[in-house]
């Protein structure tokens, strides 16, 4: 059986190529994926409209900008 990884909702040629510190990508994911979820509830009134897209994840979504680079993400001491 073969999967398309075009067809796959977390992109995951870009995550096993990932270079990047892991728990700093795991962190900014999960606070993504926080505030993607309080957007989606502040706007999720039938006039506003949805947020996402009917079969995206709030995860999915999160993981998809972090690793894409679609957000930016910095640590403070």
């Amino acid at each position: 059986m073969q999967y398309s990884l075009a067809a796959m909702a977390i992109p995951l040629d870009a995550l096993v190529g990932e270079d990047r510190n892991i728990y700093k990508l795991t962190v900014a994911t999960i606070r993504r994926a926080h505030q993607i979820g309080e957007i989606q509830r502040a706007f999720s009134t039938a006039e506003n409209g949805a947020v996402l897209e009917e079969d995206e994840k709030v995860v999915s979504q999160a993981i998809e900008q972090t690793i894409t680079k679609q957000v930016r993400y910095d640590f403070t001491s």
